[in-house]
């Protein structure tokens, strides 16, 4: 476990770094896609590589389902990859001092974890009870609210969010002043900056001890500031009287409120530069857009696309073994007793498999890799006779609760021949084992 763990955690660091490189080379870009960027980062916390692979793994390769195609190989470079980002380590047993330092390190974590989400839930609690007794603004939008309370213009809650505006405030400053603060902070309503802010403070929580996600957090506040300063002046209001209110603010208000999202949030001082300023953000281009597409899709898709060559490669390993053992085994059928349950069943274990309830179309479906309903007759020879067959195998079966049946092709075809005398023309050519030669060929079966 704590190999998985420091696993995940220097994955996540790695696309941190990763993340910090793509926001330099955006930083002349607008602030809303670089926020994006550092969310993204702090997502990562929450879903190891480890899983995607696993997905990956899961899913697997469209592969031509044969024992005789060697295992997938798509050179050093993917194999590397499955080991950076498989799950073996999640295998890993621990010693009895090992499982004691688990125990212990565990109980920080918890700690750390119950303080930290303690004093998220506390603010959150303040900021919910302060709109409570937040009145509503006249002459403005529903979802802004007067409070008596000395603090600064916030968005309060995740859902339904409304802006809280001090009373002292409001006689200090000019309207202008007022609807540029005003229109700043209805850009973090309509950004749905307090749900991203919740997101990034959950992985605040389970890993308080990684120093890159307290800068994360940093990195996101000072992006989704500046984009809400960006698409303040984009639409319209004076950097000016913008600036001025923000100014008026710091002023005149003592304190922020916790676990909102605030006018004066981040670096101030850059902030009152730059819509003062006359630089503006620059359009993203083709090259960085699709730079930045196939940097995403690559994260995402490249554990994946390892774990399902490493799954495939691992099925075909698994059936080319199956099929080598069940191929040389010795089989014993005898008629079923009770029929009444017309369900055909292969149940594998270490010393073989048995096949219970079965009929020809269901061993010639087996037989040839396909379904049921493809094996065309309406012949009663087909479906009236049912058998059990006990399969006994001279080398152990391979993860028999993952045996694929198509391993037992051989089996049942030779099983067909030489017990049922079926023929399998192919071009008018008999495919081997061919009846009654198969019989002759193998007069002990």
């Amino acid at each position: 476990m704590i190999a998985a763990l420091v696993n995940h955690l220097w994955q996540s660091t790695l696309f941190c770094g990763g993340a910090w490189l793509i926001t330099l080379a955006l930083r002349a870009n607008g602030a809303a896609l670089r926020h994006w960027v550092w969310l993204l980062a702090s997502l990562k916390f929450l879903v190891p590589f480890s899983l995607l692979f696993y997905v990956g793994s899961y899913i697997g390769l469209p592969a031509a389902r044969t024992a005789d195609i060697p295992p997938l190989m798509l050179g050093d470079a993917l194999q590397s990859v499955s080991l950076l980002v498989s799950p073996s380590a999640l295998g890993a047993t621990a010693t009895g001092a090992g499982s004691i330092a688990l125990v212990i390190l565990l109980a920080v974590w918890l700690g750390g974890a119950l303080l930290v989400g303690t004093r998220w839930l506390l603010a959150w609690r303040a900021a919910d009870s302060l709109v409570r007794a937040a009145r509503p603004a006249p002459g403005a939008l529903p979802d802004a609210r007067i409070t008596d309370a000395d603090i600064e213009p916030a968005v309060a809650r995740v859902f339904h969010p409304v802006v809280l505006l001090p009373a002292a405030l409001l006689g200090r400053l000019s309207q202008r002043e007022i609807d540029a603060v005003l229109a700043h902070e209805r850009e973090h309503i309509a950004r749905h900056d307090n749900l991203k802010d919740s997101v990034h403070r959950l992985v605040e929580t389970l890993f308080w001890f990684h120093p890159a996600v307290w800068w994360i957090g940093r990195q996101m506040i000072e992006e989704r500031e500046r984009a809400c300063d960006e698409a303040v002046l984009e639409v319209g209001h004076d950097g000016g009287d913008y600036a001025s209110g923000i100014l008026a603010v710091c002023r005149h208000c003592s304190a922020g409120v916790a676990g909102t999202a605030t006018a004066t949030s981040g670096n101030l001082t850059q902030r009152v530069r730059y819509i003062l300023g006359d630089g503006r953000p620059a359009a993203l281009g083709a090259v960085k857009a699709i730079s930045l597409m196939v940097a995403t899709i690559a994260a995402t898709t490249v554990p994946m696309f390892a774990g399902a060559v490493d799954g495939t490669t691992h099925r075909l390993e698994l059936l080319a073994m199956n099929s080598r053992a069940l191929g040389t085994a010795e089989f014993f059928i005898s008629p079923t007793v009770n029929n009444l349950d017309s369900r055909h069943q292969v149940v594998a274990g270490r010393d073989g498999v048995v096949i219970r309830n079965t009929s020809l179309r269901d061993l010639i479906a087996l037989s040839y890799g396909v379904e049921r309903w493809q094996v065309r007759g309406n012949g009663q020879w087909l479906d009236s006779l049912r058998y059990d067959i006990r399969v006994v195998t001279r080398d152990p079966v391979s993860e028999p609760d993952e045996l694929d049946p198509y391993a037992l092709r051989d089996l049942t075809a030779k099983l067909l021949a030489t017990r049922f005398d079926l023929q399998i023309h192919v071009n008018r050519q008999c495919q081997s084992p061919c009846g009654r030669y198969a019989r002759a060929a193998n007069p002990t079966q």
